[in-house]
């Protein structure tokens, strides 16, 4: 019997044989975590730091209680977050503009820029890649990657969701 020739990769022991498209995507995960992990040490933050920064990036000044929400971390968690964060000088601690019992968390411009500088690139050259492609395509490749996502049962981005 001959074998026959595949632009698949060779599937590991128990893993069922996918498709090139389907390699890729596992691919894709993989470059986005070692992206993660050279920004993680370009900022010296821990993968919670990274979450946190990513949210306060994104949303500007929250709440310890609204960080704690979104990275799912208890408050005395959150605090130790907050404080590595502070004492890197990523953040700082406000005071809350209409609520005077509370504190807002906020990224320092120098710390938005330095992440920015490195995550900014990266996404633009993503999204230019999309140029390559006519409006069909880039809706079929679209459609692909929502069904991807909701394949993983995750729920829709309503904004909030960690960027990994």
């Amino acid at each position: 019997m001959e074998a026959t020739e595949s632009s698949a990769p060779p599937a590991a022991a128990g893993v069922p044989p996918v498709r090139p498209a389907t390699a890729l995507v596992r691919a894709l995960f993989t470059a986005g975590a070692e992206f993660e992990k050279s920004l993680q040490q370009e900022l010296s933050v821990n993968p919670t730091g990274l979450d946190a920064m990513g949210h306060l990036v994104m949303s500007g000044p929250l709440s310890p209680g609204e960080l704690s929400r979104r990275l799912d971390l208890t408050t005395a968690a959150t605090t130790a977050a907050i404080d590595r964060l502070v004492a890197l000088g990523h953040v700082t601690r406000a005071p809350h503009p209409t609520d005077r019992r509370s504190l807002l968390v906020v990224p320092t411009e120098a710390s938005v820029q330095r992440a920015m500088s490195r995550l900014a690139p990266m996404i633009a050259g993503v999204d230019a890649v999309l140029d390559d492609f006519s409006a069909d395509e880039q809706a079929v490749i679209t459609r692909y990657l929502e069904r991807v996502v909701a394949s993983y049962g995750m729920p829709e981005d309503d904004g909030t969701a960690r960027p990994r």
